[in-house]
């Protein structure tokens, strides 16, 4: 009879890792990092030919600076210059940052 790691019960399984929580604690006891937030990061842009648009980053962040630092980094990135054919952002303190929400349709 085959039986896996996953069906054994705790104690019977083997141990391995160094990953220990107090006996009282909780599930979540020694973790230290905080559960970040997903934020709308919306980056005015032109076009080659005059006209304007915007280019919308999703940022896993803990602050809407953060997001914003990372929206913008992105920005520059080859992939994202070639996502909006081109057109060059425009950082004249008019990148607007808004908490995620769920999508109307979703």
């Amino acid at each position: 009879m085959y039986t896996s790691t996953f069906a054994q019960s705790l104690e019977s399984a083997p141990v391995s890792g160094t990953l220990r929580a107090d006996s009282g604690a909780g599930p979540v006891a020694g973790w230290t990092r905080r559960i970040s937030s997903p934020w709308y990061v919306t980056v005015p842009v032109t076009l080659p030919d005059g006209r304007t648009g915007t280019q919308t980053f999703v940022e896993w962040a803990d602050s809407r600076g953060q997001a914003r630092e990372e929206a913008i980094r992105k920005a520059g990135t080859p992939d994202a210059l070639r996502h909006r054919r081109n057109a060059v952002v425009v950082l004249a303190d008019q990148v607007t940052v808004e908490p995620w929400r769920r999508p109307a349709w979703w």
